[in-house]
Parts: structure tokens; sequence; C-alpha cells
């Protein structure tokens, strides 16, 4: 069986002793990146033994530790264990632990001891379905009490109920992204990941129709924010116009968000790119934002500027660009798509495994010429622009943007 359906970490961090004469640090230690981070590592390299697999043996390892005043870990004990292969492997993995960020104490770094309790279960899914909830429950532990505005992308973990009905984790990737003006919901519509041609699509909305603040109450929707930080959030509502699995009606329903657990990687990366942190580079000139100001088209022997069917703007990257336009302007509703791109030259781009021929106007304009794959050449005319101000507001950008204008059938 492959490694991955043997050994899951079902524990959380139960508790935390001092191995100096406080109470409590001021500033507990913390493994860099924070639980979620630990749990992952932790899952991710344990191993389950062969001869305790084979034997049937499974159950917890509770392991004690220092955290010194440089990170480090020592004083290495067991408290309990079923086997003792189980907690050599168990103690193999927490000295494979990167530095701590150490316990800070009236301005001083102190010495910390902290337990740890680490269950080795055979069972597959039961495993990751207790993992999955652990996880949760620590990033609530470890919210509880935050008072600041959540800002930035956070994805929807799970749903909990107040008739008592049990929590429930979503079967589809839902995103917030939290800025001072905007609250954009972010869901991938379609992810195509085999084949000569991938691309990655989301959608994006502002549902919520403003920003998300701590206590933050919202009489009209009768929503509130609370548990909040940058690590995550807690947002309160009261359904009252749907009825399915997830949303019963006429209750309160409560979801948790997290910055640090589950982001899809594709996701951060679109992100990444909205927020235009794109490569930085004297010879490539295509990195950055451009919009699409036409299509040109022939009348007459003169080349004619003429509106495109659709709103049009490309953020390029090194390897992915991403093409982003607007369905819906006063719900804010957009798609963007992420796809890879190549530079064979100035000239010449790749993209769908097709060239796309580029003839440059000056640095900040070109025309792009490619077969729309019917055997029609089509040529397009692009200007060096950030997104529509709305979407930089909410992404942080302040890129001049470029205004079509009204005439739109100027000579070339």
């Amino acid at each position: 069986m492959k490694r991955h359906l043997l050994t899951w970490i079902m524990s959380l961090i139960l508790s935390a002793t001092f191995a100096q004469n406080v109470d409590a640090p001021e500033k507990v230690a913390e493994y860099p990146g924070g639980i979620c981070a630990m749990m992952t590592f932790l899952q991710n390299t344990l191993k389950y033994p062969k001869a305790c697999e084979m034997a049937g043996i499974e159950g917890q390892v509770v392991l004690s530790f220092v955290i010194n005043k440089d990170g480090t870990i020592s004083n290495l004990e067991t408290l309990q264990s079923p086997d003792e292969r189980l907690t050599a492997e168990a103690k193999r993995v927490v000295k494979l632990m990167p530095k701590w960020t150490p316990a800070m104490d009236k301005g001083k770094k102190v010495k910390m001891r902290y337990t740890l309790p680490i269950t080795f279960c055979r069972n597959a899914n039961a495993s990751q379905q207790n993992f999955d909830k652990n996880i949760y429950d620590a990033i609530s532990q470890q919210l509880a009490g935050k008072k600041e505005n959540p800002r930035g992308l956070y994805r929807l973990l799970r749903f909990s109920y107040e008739n008592g009905m049990p929590d429930k984790e979503p079967h589809f990737e839902q995103y917030k992204y939290c800025s001072d003006y905007y609250t954009l919901q972010l869901q991938i519509e379609k992810d195509i990941t085999d084949g000569a041609n991938p691309e990655f699509w989301i959608s994006m909305l502002n549902n919520d129709k403003q920003p998300l603040n701590y206590t933050g109450y919202i009489a009209e929707r009768d929503v509130s924010i609370y548990d909040s930080d940058s690590k995550g959030f807690k947002m309160r509502w009261h359904n009252d116009y749907m009825n399915n699995d997830y949303f019963q009606l006429n209750q309160y329903i409560t979801e948790l968000y997290s910055s640090e657990y589950k982001i899809s990687p594709k996701m951060q990366r679109v992100v990444d790119l909205l927020e235009m942190k794109t490569a930085q580079s004297e010879t490539n000139k295509f990195y950055g934002c451009w919009r699409r100001v036409g299509i040109l088209t022939k009348v007459d022997d003169m080349d004619m500027l003429m509106p495109g069917p659709q709103d049009l703007y490309q953020i390029f990257d090194k390897d992915v660009y991403l093409h982003f336009y607007e369905v819906n302007v006063s719900r804010m509703y957009a798609y963007c798509i992420m796809r890879p791109i190549s530079y064979l030259s100035d000239n010449l781009l790749v993209e769908f495994d097709q060239e796309r021929k580029v003839e440059w106007v000056n640095d900040n304009t070109f025309k792009l010429r490619f077969d729309r794959g019917d055997g029609t050449i089509v040529t397009e005319l692009w200007k060096r622009s950030g997104l529509p101000d709305r979407y930089q507001q909410a992404f942080g950008t302040n890129i001049p943007v470029y205004n079509i204008p009204l005439s739109n059938n100027p000579r070339n």
C-alpha cells in the first residue's frame, strides 16, 4: 500500500509546560509557520513501521521535549507509547524538525517544554477525517480571541451549525480574498492538469458587497466576523434564502477560514498575479499587465480598430499568463484563466501549442497575430495597463489604466 494510506497524524498539541520558573511565557514557542505547518510536516514525514503495521499495532505516542532559547529541540522524552518501534519513529521525525521560534517572556527568550501526542492509525479514511477534524480544531484554538481584520487569501475549511447538526467540510474549494475595500469570493471552476494544454479557471465575485472587519456585524445580512487575524477567521451568518446539505434554512451557520492550511498553490499563484507579483526583467518586454484595445481588421486596405467581444486583460509572468475578463460590472463578477506560456523571442509566443506572432509598435503597445482555429488570422492590439480600478483597489496595486477611446476605429 502507498505510505500516505498507512500513516496519519491525528493529534493536537494538547498541553505545554515550561522549563523555567515562570507560570507561562508571554509568547509561547512556535513551530515555523504555526500549528498547521507542523501537522503537515509530521503527516508528510512519518512512516508507519512495517512490523507494527503487519502486527496490527497502532495507538498514541506522547513525547515531551524542551524548545531552547535558540529554537533547537533537546531533552526528548517518552511519556506514553504502545510500542517501542512507534516511539522510535515518532522521535526520529521530531529530531528532523527545523528550529522553532523560541518562547518570549519579559522581552527575553526562554526555554519551554512542549508535550506532543502523535497517533498512528492504519485506517486511511478514518485517519484522514480525524486528521482534518483535529487540525481544524487546532486552527479554531489558535484563532480564539483574535480581533484583527482578516486580510489576504483564506480558504473555507468547515461549516458549523447551531442546531446540533455535525460539522461539515465542503466538497468544493471556496476562498475569500479580504481587503480594506472589497471582499471577493473565489471558486475553482475548472482545473485541467493533464494533456498538452493545462489551464486553471476561477470565478471571482463581490458576494459580501463590503469588506469583512472584526466585530464587523453587518446588520443588513446578519453577519459577524470573530476570532479573526491574518491566519484565519470565523464568519457567522443567518441563512434565510437557501436550503441544501450545507446551508439549512433559517439557522445560523459558522464558516471557518484559514490562510495557512489547504491553500491551493494554483489559487495562490492567481492571487499573486492579481497583486502584480510578476517577474521583473529588463530583457522580457511582456512581463506585467496588458489590456486589449481592440481587433484590427482591413477596410479598403487600411487597418481599422474594432472593439472585441470582451474587455480583456492579460498578466504575463515567466511561465504562465493570466487571462482576466469581467462578466458583470455591477456585481464585480469576473473570470481568471491561468495558462502556461513560452517566450521564443520578443516577437514570438507559444500558448496552447500554437505560435503567436508579435509586432511591437512601441514598448507599451504590440500587435498579436494568431490563427483563430479555423484558418482565420486575427490581429489584436494590446496596450500596457493596469486592471480596472476597483480590482486594483482590492488587490493593492496602483498601475495606470489605459482607457480605450470612445471612437474605436482610428487609422493605425
